[in-house]
This record gives C-alpha cells, structure tokens and sequence, in this order.
C-alpha cells in the first residue's frame, strides 16, 4: 500500500512557521542581550565617574591638608615684611634682602592662588561663625553690634570652601547707664507706696 505523501505547500508552510516562531525568539533573544550590554556598559561609566571623582576628591582633601600647613608659613612671611617695612632698611643689602622676601611671598601666593587658595578680607562684614573666629569683642556705638571691626589674623578659602576662618574683633552694643529721670521716678513711686502703707496701717 502506498504511502501517501504530504503536499509540498504544507510542508513548506509548517517549515515557514517554525522558522517564524525561531526568527521571534532570536529577536526576543537579542534584544535582551542588546539591553544588557547597554545596562553593563552605563554600570561600567558610571564606576569609571565615580572612581574619577572620588580620586579628585581624595587629592583635593589632599592639596588641603598641604596648603593648610602652610597657611603659617605665609602669615610669618607677611609679618617679616611688615616689620621690614617699618625698620629704616638704608643699605642696598638690606634693601635687597627684603626685595627678596618679597618676590618669594609672592611666587608663593601665586601658586597656592593657581591651586584655588585665596584670601578675603573681612573688615565691615556681619559676623558669620562660618567664615569668622571673634577674638576679641569691643564695645562701641559708633558701629551696629556684631560688625568685624578689625582682623587679628587673615582668613583663607581653598576651593570656595573655608579652609580656615578669620581670627576677628566684633563690635557690641556699649552697655548705657540707666537715664536719671528715670531713677528719680522710680524712687518717687517707692515714695509714694511707703508713704500709702503708713497711711493705711495709722487708719487701721
């Protein structure tokens, strides 16, 4: 007995739907590959910025633990120069001697400056705890309370970060003595209210 044999269209039709249902999972396939390379690839951006940034935060703590060591270096240096200038320096090498004091304060500051330290002064600001170390406070009426009135040591910010504070006198409000009209006043009620409880205690 012969067999009877498929048609060909039906073959090839189941063919094509096998193929179908295969071509869909291999998309499928590759297009969650596709998403996980993409997720893999941000996660390894995102470890690359966040390795950058903490290395540029490590030398930047770094940089500021330096400078800040040698702030004291740049205070004795200003106060050499201080005293220099008000010293009758009459000979060339004297005179020279402070010159060069001078040129290396400077090429110092102008380094330290290309770093990101830089110097602010505070005379006349409102006192900020955060940017300010009163020392010393003065009163005064000729200046609202709580106005920087001088600097006992300059201060310093690395970064646009306060690396340390100025070291200041702050004005305060004078304490004023009491107005005499006022205590004749208040001496006259006291009077008044002794002279009130003698009367009602002799009426009693």
């Amino acid at each position: 007995m012969a067999i009877e044999k498929q048609p060909i269209y039906r073959r090839l039709k189941a063919r094509l739907k096998e193929l179908a249902t295969q071509a869909e999972f291999n998309k499928k396939l590759a297009e969650e590959n596709f998403d996980k390379y993409l997720r893999a690839l941000a996660d390894l951006d995102n470890s690359r910025k966040r390795m950058a940034k903490e290395y540029l935060e490590k030398e930047n703590e770094a940089n500021r633990n330096l400078i800040a060591k040698l702030l004291p270096v740049l205070d004795n240096l200003e106060r050499a120069m201080g005293q220099a200038q008000k010293s009758d320096c009459a000979d060339d090498a004297c005179k020279t001697f402070v010159q060069g004091v001078e040129m290396i304060d400077g090429q110092i500051r102008k380094l330290l400056e290309a770093e990101g330290l830089k110097t602010f002064d505070s005379r006349g600001e409102e006192f900020d705890p955060t940017r300010h170390e009163a020392v010393l406070a003065i009163e005064t009426d000729q200046h609202p309370p709580n106005k920087v009135l001088d600097e006992v040591e300059r201060g310093f910010v690395f970064n646009n970060k306060v690396l340390r504070p100025a070291r200041v006198t702050v004005s305060k409000q004078s304490a004023r003595p009491e107005p005499a009209a006022r205590i004749e006043d208040e001496d006259d009620a006291m009077d008044r209210a002794a002279a009130e409880q003698e009367e009602g205690e002799s009426s009693e």
